[in-house]
Parts: C-alpha cells; structure tokens; sequence
C-alpha cells in the first residue's frame, strides 16, 4: 500500500514526501510536471519508496489508474493553482476547474478505491477578508469571507471534502496551511507569488538591494513543520476535528529576517519605504491576522520545532548543499 499526493512537486509537496519517506512509506507523486532533479536525489537517500506518475486532476480514468497500479490507502490532496491577479483574470475558468473540480475527481477516485483516510490541504487564504478583521484566525470563530478565485475555490474544495465525509462516511481532514516557506521553494509557473523569506533571500542571494513596502509581519511557517503535521494525522485513528490551522503559533517580519541574512552577507541592504521599484511582494496590502493553532497542541501533541531562528539556520543549511536550481525564474 502506498500513500498518494496530487500536487507534490510543488515545494510544500516536497516537503511532505521526504517526512513520509523518511518514516519508511511508500509515497507516489501525482503531479502535472516531475520534481527538480535534486529533489529525486534526497528522496533516494531515505528509506521509503518514491514513484511519479505524471497526470492532471481532471482526468478521472489517470486517477483510476494510479489508485489501482499502486494500491493508494491514504492520499494528501495539495494540487493547486495560486494565482496572482494577472493570472486569475486570464485563466479563470482553468483555475477554478483545477481548484475545484480537480477536488471532486479526487474525492471521486479516494471513494471508489475505498481509500481510507484523505487529508485535503487547505490554505489560510479561505479566511479571506476575515483575516484582516480578526487579530487571531480560528477555525469555527472566524468566519471565512473569501474574495478571490483561489480563495473561493480552496473554500469551496474543502467544504465539500467534507460534505463527503458525511455522506460516504469517508475519513476526511482539513489543514489550512498557512504562509509557508522553506526548502525546495522555487518558480514554478504554478505559484505565482512565493513567501515573504524567499523573495528576501533570493534577492540577497544575487547581489540586490532588498526593497519591501513594509516589516511584512506574518506568521510565517516552516515548511518542515507543516510536513511533521501531515505526517501525524496520517498515522493518528481518531480526531477531534474536522479542520486544523498550522501556523507556527508566532509572528516575526521580513526584516527581522533581512537582518538575519546580513549576518552571513554582510554588504547586504535593505530599505522599507513603498517605491516604484520594490522586488518583495506581499501580494496583499495589509498585514494578516495570526493563526489559531491550539488545535495541533491539544489534538496532535504538536510544538513547532522551527523559530524564525532555527528555519534560518536550516534553510541556510539546505541552501548551502544544493545547486541554485532555485535562483532561477524559468519554469
């Protein structure tokens, strides 16, 4: 039996592949595109199984197929497109079939092949305007009001994921990452606005002034942590919850982080000031609210291991062991 997750070539993915394998699971990547050549690499230095099958969401009999072949008992749901403004108002209705209806193909696929537990990653952008009213973003306190197409379609995806947990008796969760940054991050075509840390840090990486409108406050999550807590409700029987927010429980800036990559690139500046020519976008104009997280200590037993500090030092780590693939804009 083997676990399957649709999307996971994307960075978060990655991510969540090299957790699984190094608990010694088989893990197949559902994916429109394959990993970069250095993720295949690690994957191979851990003790699990790693396969890619290269196929789309919206194809029913792919995902037949891929369910069958490899006798998927479980499967984590991350296939996505995040759009930036440009791309939504092109490309809407392929982003809402992909979002949405990609969602029910996959919930379609996990019911016939009787899979037993299915685990659909969510995003804290479904809050919506509601994260910028409330200070402290709960899962049923804070009341969703989603506004773009991403949005709508993450909120409307995981609704109805677990609308067929009610009506198949499916073993369905919810996690809604939030903004999550860390190693294997790139350009992808897919994600159009990448976090906060990896524009700062690419920037630094080749030699530019770093320019931002504001401190960027958020609570930024380590992508390491957001895998460790796919992992636990993979091997948890029981739940108290529906839906779990993973945050690091803290917030931190970007210039807090700007600071940080001064120490190890000393010739490094930075200036906060809105200009014409800013190179980090927040892709929203205000700071967010903070995620909830009580729900993973009291449920999970879950600590984030990764301050601002100690993803510094691992991300610096993961940096400094791979090629710069990653500085690269092409997709």
């Amino acid at each position: 039996m083997a676990v399957l997750i649709t999307g996971g070539s994307g960075f978060v993915g990655i991510n969540i592949i090299e957790k699984l394998l190094d608990e010694n699971l088989n893990v197949v990547n559902y994916a429109t595109f394959p990993v970069p050549e250095e993720a295949e690499i690690s994957f191979e230095r851990r003790q699990g199984t790693y396969q890619f099958m290269e196929g789309d969401v919206l194809d029913a009999t792919s995902l037949d197929d891929v369910m069958e072949k490899y006798d998927i008992s479980m499967v984590i749901h991350g296939a996505v497109i995040t759009p930036d403004f440009k791309q939504e108002k092109a490309n809407s209705k392929h982003i809402t079939n992909v979002n949405y209806m990609g969602t029910i193909e996959v919930l379609e696929a996990a019911r016939r092949h009787q899979v037993k537990k299915f685990i659909y990653i969510s995003s804290v952008s479904v809050y919506g305007d509601a994260a910028f009213e409330d200070e402290v973003l709960h899962e049923t306190q804070s009341v969703p009001i989603p506004r773009t197409l991403y949005e709508i379609t993450k909120y409307a995806a995981e609704s109805t994921a677990l609308r067929y947990k009610t009506l198949f008796g499916m073993e369905v969760m919810v996690t809604r990452v939030g903004q999550v940054f860390g190693p294997w991050e790139r350009y992808t075509g897919i994600r159009h606005t990448p976090s906060g840390p990896f524009q700062a840090t690419r920037n630094a990486l080749l030699n530019r002034e770093i320019k931002m409108p504001r401190p960027g406050v958020r609570d930024w999550v380590y992508s390491r942590d957001v895998a460790e807590v796919i992992w636990r409700l993979l091997q948890k029987h029981t739940y108290q919850y529906d839906i779990y927010n993973i945050g690091p429980g803290h917030q931190w800036t970007i210039e807090q982080w700007c600071d940080l990559l001064q120490q190890e690139i000393p010739n490094l500046t930075y200036s906060v000031a809105a200009q014409e020519d800013m190179n980090i976008d927040f892709f929203v104009p205000v700071d967010a609210g903070m995620l909830a997280i009580e729900r993973l200590n009291e449920d999970l037993d879950f600590q984030p291991q990764y301050s601002m500090e100690e993803a510094f030092k691992d991300y610096m780590e993961w940096i400094a062991t791979t090629s710069d693939f990653w500085l690269s804009e092409s997709t």
